[in-house]
């Protein structure tokens, strides 16, 4: 009697915060691989580097659609990861990279053209993401875009070419051509006899602009502080400096100029959103949506707009308005993993077991990590609906084997279930994969236990 006492004990205390254990220290790392058409790229390997610790993740690999989800990278800001993307007889050739903080900061915002030495975007910062239950509040996405080795020269240089164009510039000729490629001048080269001359320089306005979308927010501050000087009336400029100095976390600053922005002009995008965010980081949700919502109409289908909006909600406790911008987000980006992870939060916070229940499901079918199967046997676990979780737990171990903790779970559910040999191999495989974990001791004592019973 001994014995089963202490199993009940060990299990009871995991029942109830049991989604939260397998989220308390991993950070997610998403996206997507395509070729230069567009087309997704299945099977592709995706490694991890952590810069800091010189050790590699486990690496994950793409879905049929290109997707693909890294759900247990550790939180690293100085120097970052690098990430790259393999696959026999294709070479990378962009990189795309954007993550953001809990509050919508973005700390890592770059597109990376990959020459011949095919080395990884580095420096991707991952912060720690503030969480619901099932997924991040902040987000790291990095996208590659892959080309058969025989066509990467030609793809480098359309691609680059493009790039450069979005940015308002020409390519050099050390530019139209991949880095490393026989022939190219080296950096800091001296120009030859005959260039062209400089081009004419560029107005403040221009300039902050430029350095904007390099994401050199210090630096854009002064030359649209001279804009305005030339110009006070010109919103665009305080526009964009309420922008840059919000991005440097100036928010007694970013905030005049924000307003005067809209004062100017009531209908200038991205200004309402600012403004929300300043009162989001003074902690004032209840203020930021009303801006949030005349952000809303001026670009209804955007996904950053809607998830800020739908965070607020949740935040807030407007559950059902949640829930309504969540399904929007779900109904039109039915690929992004996160999108269900948010609204299955939401209809927990409801009070709708069925509804969240659902969403997993849902989720599922799109999630190649197999988090979402991991979170599913979670909620039917503390539902006391063993075997379903146990089927569920299965499923996340199939998609993703290295999942430690959804072998812990599964070794619970099959003590729940009197499966004690099942439960020592799940237990055991636990602890193999994630020796240093808090729950080791108690996973050790339990499987002693287990075995004296023949298991």
């Amino acid at each position: 009697m001994a014995l089963v006492a202490r199993i009940a004990v060990c299990v009871g205390t995991l029942t109830t915060p049991a989604i939260l254990l397998a989220q308390e220290d991993a950070q997610r790392c998403e996206g997507t691989v395509t070729d230069d058409k567009g087309a997704p790229l299945q099977s592709v390997t995706i490694s991890f580097m952590n810069l800091a610790k010189n050790v590699a993740a486990q690496p994950v690999k793409t879905n049929k659609k290109g997707r693909y989800s890294h759900n247990f990278l550790a939180s690293v800001m100085d120097p970052g990861y690098e990430i790259r993307a393999t696959l026999e007889g294709y070479k990378m050739v962009q990189i795309s990279a954007i993550t953001t903080k809990s509050d919508g900061t973005r700390v890592t915002e770059d597109s990376y053209m990959v020459g011949e030495d095919q080395k990884g975007l580095h420096k991707v910062v991952l912060p720690p993401q503030g969480r619901s239950d099932v997924t991040t509040k902040g987000r790291c996405v990095v996208d590659f875009v892959l080309t058969p080795e025989g066509t990467f020269g030609e793809v480098f240089r359309r691609l680059q070419a493009e790039k450069l164009a979005k940015e308002g510039k020409a390519p050099t000729p050390t530019e139209a051509a991949p880095p490393g490629s026989p022939g190219q001048p080296a950096p800091g080269a001296p120009a030859e006899a005959g260039a062209p001359a400089a081009p004419a320089a560029k107005s403040p306005l221009e300039t902050g602009r430029e350095l904007l979308a390099k994401g050199d927010f210090a630096g854009a501050i002064a030359p649209l502080k001279e804009a305005i000087a030339g110009n006070p009336d010109l919103s665009e400029a305080h526009r964009f400096l309420g922008h840059a100095l919000l991005k440097v976390d100036n928010i007694a600053e970013a905030e005049p100029e924000i307003k005067k922005a809209l004062e100017l002009d009531p209908t200038i995008l991205g200004a309402n959103f600012d403004l929300a965010m300043v009162y989001i980081k003074k902690g004032r949700l209840m203020q930021a949506i009303p801006f949030m919502e005349k952000e809303r109409d001026g670009s209804p289908d955007s996904e950053a707009v809607l998830k800020t909006l739908g965070q607020l909600y949740s935040d807030t406790k407007q559950h059902d308005k949640a829930v309504e911008i969540f399904s929007k987000l779900v109904d039109q980006a039915p690929d992004n993993i996160e999108y269900y992870g948010f609204l299955a939060d939401a209809y927990k916070q409801q009070g709708d077991t069925a509804k969240e229940l659902e969403t997993y499901q849902r989720m599922g079918a799109q999630d190649p990590s197999g988090m979402a199967f991991y979170n599913l046997g979670n909620i039917m676990f503390n539902k006391s609906e063993i075997a379903t979780a146990a089927d569920a737990y299965k499923k996340a171990i199939e998609m993703a084997p290295d999942n430690a903790m959804a072998h812990y779970q599964l070794g619970l559910t099959y003590v729940n279930l009197a499966k004690f040999k099942d439960a020592v191999v799940e237990l055991e495989t636990f602890i193999k994969l994630k020796p240093q974990d808090s729950k080791v001791g108690e996973a050790k004592t339990l499987i002693t236990d287990l075995k004296k019973m023949g298991g």
